[in-house]
């Protein structure tokens, strides 16, 4: 009973921190102090990761015999022959990510409290930080397809909800509007995924994949397909890479937690999950091993001709996605395990030390801390003519053309509500 109860509270303490600061929002006409809303979203992280601590020393053989493999919580629902399993999958990638990403999260807190002091926002904040933290958990001790859907898209709304968080201005709303509408696209693939499981195999749990890998061969490449498309947008591959340099639009300690270390890994790690299936479709391997080859490419080159500093770093970020997802699709599963540990602890230091990076390049010149020596320009005249291509082709402004009436129908509903309420825009909380 140990392991149900601590993998219980590893994803439901966040998830009831939120709900007490929101219902504390809706019901109070006070604002909450930031201490308050502090400390109970911390305490609530602090206790997920004691747990999350739990079910890695219990894995680990620590506490009592080694536990490994599926926990079954019963149905979550049931309705005739349909059943949606509360099950968990205890196995070392979900212990990486689960721990991982608790320790992060409270990494972000921290930070957050002081980055973000008398922020108008601040409520907000932490309770979609707490959103995310109940999220991540899901999807890294999800065994069956439904529950690990359930974290992704608490993962994916709190993502969108922090990119437009200074919805003051225009900008954030548009890039919010942008990454939202391109989970939407890709999530459709994860949904039909699901489904199709359910109807061919009879169950959504992970376990039963390697059953998945005898069905007909164009069935699995369709269901591997439409997994590798929810990927793609949650990951940002081409061609949905434009949204996450627009991500960079939210505070810097919500871009170090979503697009440095968890949320831009989320799509890599439903690759990992569905390993066996993806092997038993080699042609989604070939595209997979394609599509992450041309993306780290991609972001390799804007990088290095990149003017803005988190932009530059985004796409950094991108080009080892890339190279991760191209590991995944070729078999290399404990390297590109290590290697997203790594690379998403290296990148939230990067992004929470980026404010200090530009204010010493500001203070003591930007050329002696980009290029100390004359020589030693890090692009190459052939790369920047190429970056230069890049921008020529517009391919940002031609995706944004699809955006364009969303965000259109958004601002004509909210001007519409406000005029219906005789009320302005409410204040931030």
């Amino acid at each position: 009973m140990l392991i149900h109860t601590t993998l219980a509270l590893a994803a439901a303490l966040p998830l009831a921190a939120a709900l007490v600061v929101g219902l504390r929002v809706l019901v109070d006409a006070t604002r909450p102090s930031e201490r308050w809303v502090f400390a109970v979203v911390e305490t609530s992280l602090v206790l997920s990761l004691v747990a999350t601590a739990s079910v890695a020393a219990q894995w680990a053989g620590l506490i009592g015999d080694p536990l490994r493999g599926e926990v079954s919580f019963g149905d979550w629902l049931r309705l005739g022959d349909y059943y949606i399993p509360a099950i968990a999958l205890v196995d070392a990638a979900a212990v990486a990510l689960g721990t991982l990403g608790a320790m992060l999260t409270l990494l972000v807190a921290r930070f957050s409290r002081t980055y973000l002091h008398k922020e108008p926002g601040f409520v907000r904040f932490f309770t979609l930080l707490a959103l995310f933290a109940a999220g991540v958990q899901l999807v890294a001790y999800a065994g069956a397809l439904d529950v690990m859907f359930a974290g992704w898209e608490l993962i994916g709304i709190s993502s969108a909800l922090f990119i437009g968080y200074f919805h003051e201005r225009d900008e954030p709303i548009r890039s919010s509007l942008r990454a939202f509408t391109t989970y939407r696209l890709c999530d459709a693939g994860f949904l039909m995924a699901m489904v199709s499981v359910h109807e061919l195999v009879g169950t959504t749990r992970l376990a039963a994949l390697q059953d998945a890998a005898t069905l007909p061969a164009w069935e699995v490449e369709v269901i591997a397909g439409m997994l590798l498309l929810a990927a793609m947008g949650k990951s940002a591959m081409l061609p949905f890479s434009g949204w996450l340099p627009r991500a960079m639009e939210g505070p810097t300690p919500s871009s170090a937690l979503f697009y440095g270390g968890i949320s831009i890994h989320m799509g890599l790690f439903l690759m990992l999950r569905v390993a066996p299936l993806l092997a038993a479709a080699p042609i989604v391997e070939y595209i997979a091993v394609a599509v992450g080859l041309t993306t780290a490419f991609y972001a390799t080159s804007v990088a290095r001709t990149h003017s803005d500093a988190k932009g530059a770093l985004a796409h950094a970020t991108l080009a080892q996605v890339g190279l991760i997802l191209a590991e995944i699709a070729l078999g290399f599963t404990t390297l590109a395990t290590v290697h997203l540990t790594c690379h998403a602890l290296l990148r939230v230091f990067q992004y929470l030390r980026a404010p200090n990076t530009i204010h010493d390049a500001h203070r003591l010149g930007h050329a002696a801390i980009v290029h100390p020596h004359p020589s030693a320009s890090p692009t190459p005249g052939r790369l920047l003519r190429y970056g230069a291509a890049l921008h020529r082709l517009r391919l940002e402004d031609r995706l944004d053309g699809f955006i364009a009436p969303v965000l259109r129908l958004a601002r004509a509903l909210d001007a519409f509500d406000r005029r219906l309420r005789g009320a302005p825009r409410a204040e931030s909380v």
